[in-house]
């Protein structure tokens, strides 16, 4: 399926989502708007991290599968924890598409209560690949 955006019977500017805020041809040709949905979820003492991921890492990772990969590094290891999710990620679009095509990665993952949850991978080293 095609996720771009155009202009009716025509060929621009399809734009995908996540260039589409902003975009006044967009707005004006297509119906685009800069009025964002946005949802609010409370966070409980047993939420342990927090990802924010494009739909890159989503395509062939559960959110469970995602928890798991991070929750091997300790809260200090934030960006290891992010950098080994996309890199999981990237693996997967390699092997289920062939190698033709990687959508775009994105992970910002923020470690939540570390104090009150503790992770796997406690000291500062890496864990095993």
């Amino acid at each position: 399926a095609n996720h771009r955006i155009y202009a009716k019977n025509a060929r621009y500017p399809g734009l995908n989502m996540s260039r589409c805020l902003g975009d006044l041809m967009g707005h004006a040709d297509c119906g685009i708007t800069a009025e964002p949905e946005v949802k609010s979820l409370d966070i409980k003492s047993h939420h342990n991290v927090l990802l924010v991921c494009s739909d890159g890492v989503w395509e062939f990772i559960t959110p469970q599968e995602a928890v798991q990969i991070v929750s091997q590094f300790s809260p200090k290891q934030a960006m290891l924890a992010a950098e080994k999710l996309a890199k999981e990620a990237w693996d997967r679009w390699i092997t289920e598409e062939g190698g033709a095509v990687v959508d775009d990665i994105t992970v910002v993952c923020v470690f939540l209560n570390p104090h009150l949850h503790p992770f796997k991978n406690q000291d500062n080293q890496q864990p095993g690949r």
